[in-house]
């Protein structure tokens, strides 16, 4: 069964004088004269839960897999949901809602001026989440995570250009305070995979969130060749993420892995220099493709060593069993050049 339950404000602003009683044509220059800020979306008392009833057959299946005996595998996501604070691991969903960005945070969906974000002379689309405060880190103003830097000399690879800069040596801590998003703005969210072999249900797979927000994330669109380019930036918080199988029917989980405070902050495309290609062939498939930075000069590299997209994750705890392994970093990850295609199965 599917159940939604939200209710939507949506703030369209920004025209250079107030409207009339009749329309009217606007030539070039009046409409040069206007001054569209796009639509602010706010998603009030919202909760979302799909396939909560597995055994009434409320799922999305994923089919067309085998297994190493020739044997039918099908994949299914059995239960999906977006809830408030206390949603249980998905036991308590209806009826307990979040509030997704508020009026002067608002999710916004506007055309930019290109030359304001480095795409020159372009109108670029952008769907962007609601925006983060500035906090203590001068290394990344807009962070989560609090830097300890190191200064570093590295080739782009050996035998290639040579840039020096400050790079991450560890990470001091989190600092929630730069989300905008208040404590009815976090959702809890979660997932449930079965796991069916030959038509027997054998096993389930459970994933869920809490205390997530996406503040800071957006994704631009562009026109390029007559090709569909863009630059993403994902920025994802959870205050904690639990998985863990199950046997079929959900019961005798096996150990959970546990973790403490996930942040995720990930810049991916370099404005034009770097541009991310999304495509879609004939036959359905489609390729993400991150432009190589092969052959630019050396000042470039030195700019995009400094100051280019790179991607940080850091885990405050990790916990399997109920046994802590303690923290985990992985910083200063920069794409160079990446092309992911899907495939018939």
């Amino acid at each position: 069964m599917t159940k939604l339950s939200l209710s939507v404000l949506v703030l369209i602003s920004g025209f250079s004088s107030l409207a009339s009683a009749e329309l009217q044509h606007l030539d070039d220059d009046a409409l040069g004269s206007v001054n569209g800020e796009g639509i602010g979306l706010v998603l009030e008392n919202f909760s979302f839960e799909a396939g909560s009833d597995v055994a009434s057959g409320n799922r999305l299946d994923i089919t067309g897999i085998n297994n190493a005996d020739g044997e039918p595998v099908e994949l299914s996501i059995s239960q999906l949901y977006i809830a408030g604070d206390g949603s249980n691991q998905g036991q308590n969903v209806t009826g307990n809602t979040v509030n997704l960005g508020r009026l002067l945070y608002p999710w916004n969906i506007e055309l930019v001026d290109g030359d304001d974000i480095g795409i020159a002379d372009k109108a670029v689309f952008e769907f962007a989440a609601p925006e983060r405060f500035t906090g203590s880190s001068s290394e990344k103003p807009e962070s989560l995570l609090g830097y300890n830097m190191e200064n570093r000399t590295e080739s782009r690879y050996p035998g290639q250009q040579v840039a020096s800069g400050t790079r991450v040596d560890s990470i001091s801590g989190v600092d929630t305070s730069v989300l905008s998003g208040r404590a009815t703005e976090l959702a809890d969210l979660g997932v449930r995979f079965d796991l069916m072999e030959n038509g027997v249900l054998a096993q389930s797979l459970e994933a869920h969130a809490t205390g997530v927000s996406v503040d800071g994330s957006y994704i631009r669109l562009w026109g390029s060749d007559n090709e569909m380019v863009g630059n993403i930036n994902l920025n994802f918080y959870a205050a904690s993420l639990s998985m863990f199988a199950c046997d079929a029917d959900g019961n005798n989980c096996g150990q959970s892995v546990n973790i403490q405070n996930y942040v995720l902050e990930s810049a991916i495309g370099y404005g034009e220099e770097q541009p991310v290609t999304f495509e879609v062939d004939g036959d359905g498939n489609f390729t993400v493709e991150v432009g190589s930075i092969a052959g630019k000069t050396t000042a470039f590299y030195q700019d995009f060593y400094n100051n280019g997209p790179r991607t940080d994750i850091y885990i405050q705890n990790l916990s399997v069993g109920g046994k802590d392994f303690g923290s985990a970093t992985v910083a200063n990850l920069q794409i160079q050049y990446l092309r992911a295609t899907s495939h018939d199965l």
